[in-house]
């Protein structure tokens, strides 16, 4: 796949090349042997000059054949293998991290199969530049048959990777994605790795303490990896109760992000049905959940009879139950989970940094008062006319002037209009007005030397 840079990006470029800087490229892998020589052949592919890598592989409780392929692997780059016993994606991750000698970390899962250009496209996004978290395109490659979950699977990634690409697009927590993500070794360092009591999420939970600190989260289409997803029903399901633990942690580490968790919803009045699969999945939850898998088998007959609308209120139902069976388990008792909800006492207004935006300065102003202050979120005016209020977002990056334009557009467009029409006809009448501060109201009188 060819790759195209404007011609200042080949000047950067050329002289990142000069300056050697030193790439560590750090993958987990647990008993994937195959999918893992996949990885590694593709990493000998790279357009960066592989004298300035070093592919760090940490082989995760691996039982299989993955150590004795790894020993015999012929790399055109330096190569370390690291053994441990099984302590999960995050354990592993910084266990590469620490033996890494480069000023770059990239972090690959072993199912991604890198195309020549991805860790030039990734080094090139540093260079010059600092406190940056770069994510690159994992393209998905489904495996298996195009049924209605893997088609459904396929469409989330796609559609979560053409939303970062955006423009204005305001990054979350959730965007970061480690199976193809590069950052500063220092800045790896700063916020002291993975926190390795997550089995899941553990690179949410990285992201919020990266944002949290400043560090800026950016797209990178040109950092291409074909994403092999094996995933299946059952793994999905597995995966999503695991989420459902993770999502407490989060909680717990985090706060602040309380009111965005799934979880937290739960406690909405009206939601009988939630309390009772709740209370279902903390008394009885080996009936339910022998319950629940055979309903999974179910799902195959409903696709085969192609009632699509039957299978995905299936579906919806069982991502429901698991993800809730794995928060009633890390939680333990329903006492835990009354006494795990502090956000029912928030208040985003009294706990979030906030700022007025007047548009009637200009945009470009408005911008720039947004990247000097970066508030978390904002009202907008136009002149002494209310537009509306940019809400806070719990593990967003703070606001900046890249991302005024997009929100105007998208979600204030109509207010604005308003204000704009109101002010040239107050304007025209020759009036004056007065905004009385938080109430939205106005008091207008007409202007004596102009009516005259």
């Amino acid at each position: 796949m060819l790759t195209y840079y404007r011609a200042g990006d080949y000047i950067k470029k050329t002289e990142a090349m000069l300056n050697n800087i030193r790439v560590s490229i750090i993958i987990p892998t647990h008993n994937r042997e195959a999918s893992l020589k996949r990885t590694l052949d593709a990493l000998c592919n790279q357009t960066y000059p592989l004298q300035n890598m070093e592919v760090i592989v940490v082989a995760d409780g691996c039982i299989d054949g993955t150590i004795n392929m790894l020993k015999h692997y012929p790399a055109p780059f330096v190569l370390q293998v690291i053994e441990q016993s099984p302590h999960g994606a995050a354990a592993a991750r910084n266990r590469g991290a620490a033996s890494a000698q480069g000023q770059i970390l990239v972090f690959l899962d072993d199912d991604i199969e890198s195309t020549p250009s991805l860790i030039e496209a990734h080094t090139l996004r540093h260079y010059g530049r600092s406190w940056q978290v770069v994510i690159g395109y994992s393209s998905p490659v489904v495996q298996g048959s195009a049924d209605l979950f893997r088609m459904g699977l396929r469409s989330w990634w796609e559609d979560k990777f053409t939303s970062m690409n955006k423009p204005g697009h305001r990054f979350t927590y959730s965007d970061l994605c480690t199976g193809n993500v590069s950052l500063e070794t220092e800045l790896f360092k700063k916020v002291n790795g993975f926190n390795q009591d997550f089995l899941c999420r553990e690179d949410y939970e990285l992201g919020i303490r990266l944002i949290d600190i400043g560090a800026s989260f950016i797209f990178e289409p040109n950092a291409i990896g074909y994403h092999h997803e094996t995933s299946d029903l059952y793994k999905h399901f597995k995966r999503v109760y695991q989420e459902g633990r993770a999502d407490v942690l989060i909680g717990r580490y985090h706060p602040r992000l309380l009111p965005i968790l799934p979880f937290s919803s739960f406690k909405i009045p009206g939601s009988f049905f939630r309390r009772t699969l709740l209370r279902f999945a903390f008394k009885f939850p080996k009936i339910v959940d022998a319950f629940a898998v055979r309903l999974r088998t179910v799902s195959d007959l409903l696709e085969w009879l192609r009632l699509r609308k039957r299978w995905h209120q299936l579906h919806s139902a069982l991502r429901y139950y698991w993800y809730w069976r794995g928060v009633s388990e890390e939680l333990n008792t329903q006492q835990a989970f009354d006494h795990s909800l502090p956000c029912r006492l928030f208040h985003a207004d009294k706990d979030f940094s906030c700022m007025e935006i007047d548009l009637s300065k200009g945009i470009e102003e408005a911008e720039k008062r947004l990247d000097q202050e970066r508030p978390e979120h904002a009202y907008v005016l136009y002149g002494l006319h209310p537009i509306g209020h940019i809400p806070p977002n719990p593990g967003a990056e703070r606001l900046s002037g890249k991302h005024l334009r997009q929100i105007l557009a998208n979600e204030l467009a109509v207010p604005l209009l308003k204000a704009l029409i109101l002010e040239k006809a107050i304007s025209a009448a020759g009036t004056s007005y007065q905004r009385f501060p938080h109430s939205g109201q106005f008091s207008v009188e007409k202007n004596a030397h102009k009516s005259a």
